[in-house]
């Protein structure tokens, strides 16, 4: 990331609607200098506010970006993010996960219990016997605890960063929705223009075939050609097979994707297409991921949920005091004919001495889910950081690629035109108007390849970073910010986080490689022969020699 000058400053990345912030240095991100804060409740550090923020500079392009996109591909990301089943599966978990909370905070309200019964009593004492009488009796119990150990507040806590796991798992699954969404409709229109070339190729080859097979039943051509553009011609119809399938395969999943056959009219992808403007940058591309991505954030709201279960469990080496009032209405108590009341009112200290080590090894167990949390969020900031760099590579290779494919397909289908017309004139063999005929093919069918791999890619980086939904600006009716969901902190502490460092890109010197390569040798041709005495002018040579 570029530095605009020295100074101990700060970067600022959205998390979905929230703000948090990770210390970096002034950066400039798409033509534009920003600084930002560093400030996180959990270690109360703060800085400057910031001038601007990176998030409004992607938010001001995705936005812009969106107005173009083609209404088929935001349709069908709005559908699987509303109706995946995978995506619903995880929002019924967010709203269990809040259910669960609520179920640990009614610890802290007061507990209020009835209880009536009725039954025939004997009472046998060494005063002597009550005989048998009917008792009938009810009473109203009321339980406040004062204090736990600080068992409720704890696993409200701990439910609270559980329901936030949910949260990002949803988010999580909304973003690879919404990816899935635009990988199927660009395999969609990818397959649907490779049907046509492929048919188109069939066609050529149908055209070359009669043509040969003219020639030869006229007897002016061979009976092999025929036999070759006969073979070419086979290898073509497999090829227009093989696409057909391949359309049915990606039609199949486009309707597991997003619950419904794809369109007929189906608009295909543009040359150049764009779902939203990257940072120039990978090491920009991967720090924003590495901020915003709803993975990470679900790992680190797992570990914060281990910690506070950690607390929870050291309430069983606490005592536990509750205040309870007891009021119970009988008739005949204990064998006493009449009516009866009694009241209650005290306070009731419980301390466990011995449960067999279970406290210890719950408090155990809890550190040990702490580790193991903490290994999955470093393996999740690996992974998201793999995803990113790989993903945004794709963007940029892709682009570079586009423009040598191109070239290629734009000669070859040159070529291929030369080939017929000099084929017509009798100045190329068949074998080479079929393989420039191929060639033409695979060079089309690469470059259309390319080009939707390249759409697709990135897809993948916007998901990385969080913000494929904000470009495609779609979103679910009823989700929360997560505000709303219930997040407090600020942002993830930069320490947290694995390094966001990128491979470099591998250039290679093309001059360079060229010129040091050893100079080829070159044939020779023969001396012309000498002249045999005798010979007759213009006699023709030997036929080494020609």
């Amino acid at each position: 990331m570029e530095r605009g000058k020295r100074g101990d400053l700060a970067e600022k990345y959205p998390v979905r609607g929230q703000s948090f912030l990770c210390k970096k240095k002034l950066c400039e991100f798409q033509g534009k200098c920003y600084v930002s804060i560093l400030h996180h409740k959990r270690f109360g550090v703060a800085m400057k506010l910031p001038l601007t923020l990176i998030a409004a500079a992607v938010v001001a392009s995705t936005g812009a970006v969106a107005q173009t996109l083609p209404e088929g591909l935001v349709e069908a990301a709005r559908k699987a993010v509303t109706n995946n089943p995978d995506v619903q599966a995880r929002w019924f978990g967010f709203r269990a996960a809040d259910s669960e909370r609520g179920v640990a905070r009614a610890g802290f309200l007061p507990q209020l219990d009835a209880v009536a019964s009725t039954g025939r009593e004997n009472r046998v004492r060494p005063s002597g016997s009550t005989g048998s009488y009917h008792h009938t009796g009810a009473a109203l119990t009321l339980n406040q605890m004062l204090f736990d150990g600080f068992f409720t507040s704890n696993e409200v806590k701990r439910l609270g960063h559980a329901k936030l796991t949910r949260y990002y798992e949803l988010v999580e699954a909304s973003e690879t929705a919404a990816l899935e969404a635009v990988r199927a409709y660009a395999d969609v229109a990818r397959y649907r223009e490779l049907v046509e070339q492929a048919k188109q190729n069939y066609v050529e080859h149908k055209l070359t075939t009669n043509q040969i097979d003219e020639r030869t039943s006229a007897g002016v051509g061979r009976r092999v050609d025929l036999e070759q553009a006969t073979g070419r011609l086979a290898l073509a119809e497999s090829n227009l097979l093989t696409e057909m399938s391949n359309l049915h395969d990606v039609s199949a999943r486009y309707q597991r994707l997003i619950g419904e056959l794809p369109p007929g009219a189906l608009a295909p992808l543009p040359e150049g297409f764009k779902l939203s403007t990257l940072p120039p940058k990978a090491e920009d591309v991967v720090t924003f991921a590495l901020n915003n991505s709803p993975t990470i954030n679900a790992a680190i709201e797992n570990m914060l949920a281990s910690e506070a279960g950690i607390a929870s469990q050291k309430a069983g080496f606490v005592p536990r005091v509750d205040f309870r009032a007891r009021q119970s209405w009988d008739r005949n108590l204990i064998g006493e004919q009449g009516r009866s009341r009694d009241s209650t009112v005290e306070l009731v200290l419980t301390y466990n001495f011995y449960r067999g080590g279970a406290d210890k090894a719950r408090e155990q167990q809890a550190v040990e889910n702490k580790f193991q949390a903490r290994e999955l969020k470093e393996k999740a900031c690996r992974d998201v950081r793999q995803n990113t760099v790989i993903a945004f590579n794709d963007v940029r290779r892709l682009i570079e690629q586009m423009t040598y494919l191109d070239q290629h397909r734009l000669s070859t289908e040159k070529a291929r035109e030369a080939y017929r017309q000099q084929f017509d004139l009798g100045q190329r063999t068949l074998l080479d108007l079929l393989d420039t005929q191929n060639e033409a093919f695979q060079a089309s069918r690469s470059y259309v390849n390319a080009r939707y791999d390249q759409v697709v890619a990135q897809a993948r980086t916007l998901s990385a970073m969080g913000q494929l939904l904000p470009a495609l600006n779609v979103t679910r009716a009823d989700m929360p910010s997560p505000a709303d969901a219930g997040q407090q902190r600020s942002g993830i502490d930069p320490a947290e986080l694995c390094p966001a460092e990128a491979p470099v890109a591998i250039v290679v010197d093309k001059a360079k490689a060229v010129a040091d390569t050893p100079a080829r040798p070159r044939a020779v041709l023969p001396p012309p022969a000498a002249a045999t005495p005798g010979a007759p002018a213009g006699a023709a040579k030997p036929a080494a020699n020609r």
